[in-house]
Order: C-alpha cells, then structure tokens, then sequence
C-alpha cells in the first residue's frame, strides 16, 4: 500500500505555527514511508476564501521546502484538488443524493426559526438538543413541488441512534463516541455548498488518502465522519490527531505567544532548517538526546509511534536561540549569500559602496550577534558610520589612565606586528590581556569604545580588522591627546 497523506487548509486567512506544523508531520510521515504528500484546498467558505491566503499558504510550504506530490498548481490523477472547484463539478451533491436515495439523509425544510424553537424548548425540558425529524419523509410529489418551487431546504444525514462508534487513533488511542448525543448534521447547506464533515469525507475517500495527520481539534468531528464512512461502504482511513500547540504559560497559542504567519518567521529571518527542526520537536520525541537534525535525518526518524498526546508549548525564546545555531553552522558563503538579502534599503546602498572584502569582513564579524538573519540591520550600522556620525556617538565618554595604557599598547602592538586579518588581530588581544595582567572586559571594552564609540557590538577582532591600522591608530592616538 503506497501512504498517501494530504494537508487540508481552509484559505481564510495565512498560514499558522499548527496548521505548518501539521503539514509538517503530514510531509514527514510521507516522506518516512516512500508515500505521496497532497495538498488539498478546502475553500467552500465562498465569503472568506481569498487568493492571498492560498498564496500564502503555498509560499509557506514552498519556504519549509514541503514539495508537493499533487495540488492545485500541479495537478495530479485525483483533482480537482481545490473543493470550489469539485463543487462546480457537482461532485458532492452527486454523492448527498444518493445517501438520501439510500433513506440515510433526507431533504430538511425546517427554518432558522424551527430549530431555534426546538433548541429553546429542549433547554427548558433541560435535556440535550436533538434535530427534529419532523418532515423528513415527505411524500415524493409534495417534496417535488417543495424543491421546484425554490423552498430553502438542506440535506442531512440520519444519524443512527443507540449505538457506539469506537474509532483507534494512531495517537491517542481508542476513543469512544455515544451517538445518542449525536443528532442529525448538515451534509448539503442551503447554499448548495457542502459542510465540511461531509465534504472531507468523500474527498480523503476519492483521493485514496491512507492516513489523516491533523490537530486534535477535529476529534469530536469523528463520529460524524466514522458514520459516513460506513454509510458509503468507504475505506476508511488511519486517524492521528495531533496535540495542541500551546504558549508558554500552558494556555492556548495566540498571537501574544507568536502565533503569527509562518512566512513572517521567514521574514525576520528564520532559516528553513532551524523552523523545520524546531517545530518537528513540537509535539514529536527523537531517539536519544540529539535535538539538531538536518530534513533527511527527520524523514528518517519521524513516525507516529513518537508523537507525544499532550500539548507541546511554543516557546520563541527557544525558536530564536536554535536559529541562531544554525546560522552559526551553515556554511559560510551559504551564510553571506542569505544575510544580504535581509540588509534594509536604508543600509544596502551604502554597504555596498564598500569594497568587497569589507563587506564580507562585516557580514562575518556579526554572525555571532544574530539570532535572525533580519538583525544584520542593527549590527552592521558600526561599519557605515562616518567619522563624524564616530564623533558625535563619542560624545562625552570618559576614558580613565588605565584604558589610555591599553590604547598606548595597543598602537605599540599594532605598529610592532602590523595585523591584518581578524586572526592576527585576535592574537594580538590576547598579548594584550596577558603583559596587562588584566581581564578581558577591561582590555576589549575600552578599545570597542574608543575605536567605535560603543559599549557593544560585533566580534572585536572583526571590528579592528574591518577598520584597520591607519584608522584605529588615528582615533585612539585622538583620544589619548
């Protein structure tokens, strides 16, 4: 049997940390058994679904590098693989009509009013609400005359009573539903549209999906869609239903906790690696301690069997520390190469006005600083600041006779060995710190600030051998005056 897993987003808004995270799992278990990963957009919400947000979506999956067996852009044997496009077809009133042929759904006429009324006299009988068969099997000729003359109606499923339905769940385990407290549900709205029990029904059944990896809020659609399956004599498919992702106080993520679109971590500058790994570990539990893994070595691990039952907290402290790893890890051209594409237009005209072993000399003494790939704009400003933009940052700083010692061996050191590169520069600090008999912090903290007017900043061998000899020399030679 050849696994075939589909991700189902809704297009009524962008792509979120748990809908990625299940595309994610979807992805990795396909790509774990050799099987196919399919996208299917489900946008029967006529009012809400917008282009921008399919859009979205795909640039989401395409920035994690999730490729696509079969979707709505490249096709495949079972599309249309957008369900606006399967209503056109007729597809699901097709499949409604012939439950309703089989006496297992019927035409529903009853009005918003109706079923408010039952609801309210329900509550005050204070048993739970169930949907009235009440005209449900109508004579053939008044349920004619009903449909032509352009009555609303809906079409609903007869759910059967007094029984259990027990679904396993590759997760969570055996799960137990009462369709006693089950009632009728919609399975063609008055619109024409399908709801979505129905929908994703016959859609997993028609694209032959083997395995259904989503969020655990669609547990309670189960016996509905349990009760399809059967009522069709579908294959039905394995179920895992995914823990929640929560914020870091426990309570549900939200946009507080950074819960924003995905392709907004790409826009900070996330690397793909470092989000894939990341929200792999959400939820799932590798072999051993090991928590850096390249995408191969996920899909080689990754299977359901590890997927943990409760809720995985989304910590973006965490998030940013593991992408800061990874920048540090990658190669360095491959580092150089993504870093300037996040320069602001501000900064890039002005960068790139300087020759390019500058540049790269730059780029390479911030890597340490970065924990997104979007903060090369707040480091790199200590390399494009004109002397007297130095100057005027210098200000009113004090520099007591100590810090004037380290200046005046600094130049003796520099004049004495002549440093170019950030190696020789760091060689030379460290004779500094020794014949000083001082730390560190009272070696390097006066030189960054007397040769760059900041308390802080990128690699200080980085930073001398960008600014070399003449203009180090210069500025401290000023200061000791």
């Amino acid at each position: 049997m050849t696994v075939r897993v589909r991700f189902a987003p809704s297009p009524t808004g962008n792509l979120h940390i748990g809908t990625m995270r299940a595309a994610l799992f979807n992805w990795l278990y396909a790509k774990h058994h050799n099987g196919l990963f399919i996208l299917r957009i489900e946008d029967t919400d006529r009012q809400r679904s917008m282009p921008e947000y399919e859009k979205n979506i795909l640039d989401g999956l395409a920035w994690l590098n999730l490729n696509l067996d079969e979707g709505p852009i490249g096709g495949g044997p079972y599309g249309p693989y957008r369900q606006s496009e399967r209503i056109e077809d007729g597809l699901y009133e097709k499949y409604a009509k012939e439950l309703v042929d089989a006496g297992k759904a019927y035409y529903c006429f009853l009005t918003t009013e109706d079923i408010e009324q039952d609801k309210e006299r329900a509550k005050k009988a204070g048993i739970a609400y169930m949907h009235s068969r009440e005209r449900s099997n109508l004579p053939a000729e008044e349920l004619r005359q009903k449909i032509e003359s352009g009555i609303p109606y809906v079409i609903r499923f007869k759910m059967t009573e007094d029984r259990e339905i027990i679904m396993k769940d590759s997760i969570r385990g055996k799960i137990r539903f009462d369709c006693n407290l089950i009632s009728d549900f919609v399975l063609i709205k008055s619109d024409g549209t399908p709801s979505y029990n129905f929908a994703v029904v016959i859609d997993d059944s028609l694209m032959k999906i083997t395995h259904v990896i989503r969020g655990e809020d669609h547990v309670s659609n189960m016996p509905r869609q349990l009760a399809l399956y059967e009522a069709f004599g579908f294959d039905t498919p394995e179920f895992a239903h995914l823990p929640m992702i929560l914020g870091p106080d426990k309570s549900k993520l939200s946009k507080r906790h950074g819960a924003t679109a995905a392709t907004e971590y790409r826009d900070r500058g996330f690397l793909p690696e470092a989000f894939m790994n990341y929200l792999t570990l959400l939820g799932w539990s590798p072999v051993g301690e090991e928590e850096f893994f390249t995408a191969e070595q996920l899909c080689e691990q990754f299977d359901l069997d590890r997927v943990n039952n409760s809720g995985a907290v989304f910590d973006i402290k965490k998030l940013k520390w593991m992408n800061g790893q990874y920048i540090r890890k990658i190669d360095e051209n491959d580092y150089i190469a993504r870093v300037e594409l996040y320069l602001n237009d501000s900064y890039k005209a002005q960068f790139q006005q300087l020759p390019r072993d500058k540049q790269v000399l730059a780029l390479k003494a911030i890597r340490d600083n970065l924990d997104e790939l979007s903060e090369v704009n707040e480091y790199i400003t200590v390399f494009l600041e004109s002397s007297t933009d130095y100057k005027t940052a210098l200000g009113e700083i004090n520099f007591s006779e100590q810090d004037s010692n380290v200046f005046r061996y600094l130049i003796q050191l520099i004049d004495s060995r002549n440093p170019n590169s950030p190696e020789e520069y760091s060689s030379l600090l460290e004779t500094l710190v020794i014949d000083l008999e001082q730390g560190k912090g009272k070696v390097f903290k006066p030189i960054r600030l007397g040769v760059t007017a900041k308390a802080a900043g990128p690699n200080i061998s980085y930073v001398l051998a960008f600014f070399g000899a003449t203009i180090i020399k210069e500025r401290l030679l000023d200061l000791l005056k």
